[in-house]
């Protein structure tokens, strides 16, 4: 499966990783945890909550439980692709701009 991460996504991530290892004592929890959910969604790329539709299409996000952050996605099984659009904080309480 092709996994395409967003220009938006990666600043994000980026973002929020530099933040965990500055100011957590598990510094590398953030990378861990979404490497793991990046393995397990090329397993069930479908598991994820279907949050909205953009464009007939489902967008997705999956849970990293220990740092409450969602991965929003959305997956083309024609395409045997998963493109991730956001990292966003559960904490915030919304969503991102999608």
């Amino acid at each position: 499966m092709r996994i395409e991460i967003l220009e938006e996504a990666r600043d994000q991530y980026r973002a929020q990783n530099a933040w965990w290892r500055e100011h957590r004592d598990a510094k590398t929890l953030f990378a861990q945890e979404f490497l793991a959910a990046i393995r397990h969604l090329r397993t069930a790329p479908e598991s994820g909550v279907i949050y909205c539709w953009r464009r007939s299409r489902a967008i997705r996000r999956l849970l990293m439980p220990k740092t409450e952050y969602h991965i929003y996605y959305r997956f083309d099984r024609e395409q045997d692709a998963l493109v991730i659009y956001s990292v966003w904080s559960a904490r915030r309480g919304r969503g991102p701009k999608l």
